[in-house]
């Protein structure tokens, strides 16, 4: 036991000397580690001494600070991207979800770290409030078609606000309206409705058009004919005067050259009526025999039978002589 403790008492000191050393180089090393920090890419350091704010440091790389008595923060400045599912009432009274997304970054490291409790949840809040204000005044329709131009009025109304956060937002992704299916059914039944509205208003302004057209081609047409008619009428009618001049001048009776020229119009008249079409013209003027006698020379000239010689009723023959009453004596 005395050999034992005399050994003891012997490498003791040395011992005590080798804690000594461990514990100092163990702090020193805790010392080194505790005083340099590294700061990374698209990221800024927040230095905090006594948790103040006391630097910031924009540059990456490897930094150094007090051991122990500071503390180091780093924020990113890369763009982030939150979505956001609002539900807003439209101006024809329908309810929608309406998606967006929120494209952002930090701006201001120290005020989005130390000045605002929440940043994102604040910008997300104030982001939504002014969606529902834009989408509150436009129609489910309008929601479709104006997309952009609410994204740029609710940019445009954040914009001071959304600063004051440490924030920066870059774009506004605004998708498309999401309605129920009954709103959808109904939305589609209305749209269908009016897009066979517009149809039937094409057609009938193509009709309109249509109809003008062929009334305005008639219109010429008419005038035409009707130059052409006269001047048809004119040559006829100067034909039959050098006609009856020349009749008279070669010792024809006035009256009977009038009397022969009325004759020869009637007749040119006729001619023309048969090659026309299938007509029959009873002049009032003529006797029984000439209306039979012209009916059946138009009908001839038109290629059928007269209707008289059509009649199946039977016929008298002419009374014999002795059948015939004498006539009456002259007076």
């Amino acid at each position: 036991m005395n050999e034992l403790a005399q050994i003891f008492n012997s490498v003791a000191p040395y011992v005590g000397y080798g804690v000594a050393a461990l514990t100092g180089l163990l702090m020193s090393k805790g010392l080194i580690k505790n005083a340099f920090y590294s700061v990374e890419q698209e990221h800024v350091g927040l230095v905090q001494r006594f948790g103040k704010h006391v630097r910031t440091n924009t540059d990456s790389g490897l930094k150094m600070k007090i051991p122990y008595f500071e503390k180091v923060s780093q924020v990113s400045l890369q763009e982030f991207q939150t979505t956001e599912n609002l539900e807003t009432k439209t101006t024809d009274d329908l309810f929608v979800d309406l998606p967006i997304s929120i494209h952002f970054q930090i701006s201001d490291p120290a005020t989005y770290k130390f000045k605002k409790g929440n940043a994102v949840d604040l910008m997300k809040k104030n982001v939504s409030a002014a969606v529902r204000k834009y989408t509150s005044q436009k129609s489910f329709q309008e929601l479709y078609d104006e997309r952009q131009e609410i994204r740029d009025g609710v940019l445009k109304a954040i914009e001071d606000k959304i600063a004051e956060f440490g924030i920066q937002i870059n774009d506004i992704v605004i998708d498309e309206p999401r309605a129920s299916d009954a709103v959808k059914k109904t939305f589609d039944s209305v749209r269908s409705s009016s897009l066979a509205k517009e149809v039937a208003k094409n057609d009938a302004e193509a009709d309109y058009t249509r109809r003008v057209r062929s009334a305005e081609a008639d219109k010429q047409r008419n005038i035409l004919i009707g130059e052409g008619v006269a001047g048809f009428r004119e040559k006829i009618a100067s034909g039959y005067s050098v006609l009856r001049k020349q009749l008279v001048a070669d010792g024809v009776d006035p009256a009977a050259a009038d009397a022969f020229m009325a004759e020869a119009m009637r007749l040119d008249t006729l001619r023309d009526i048969g090659d026309k079409g299938n007509m029959v013209i009873v002049s009032p003027d003529s006797s029984s025999g000439n209306r039979l006698a012209e009916m059946q020379t138009l009908s001839h000239t038109m290629g059928r039978t007269p209707a008289a010689e059509q009649d199946t009723k039977p016929k008298r023959s002419a009374p014999v002589a002795s059948e015939q009453k004498p006539a009456a004596p002259s007076v």
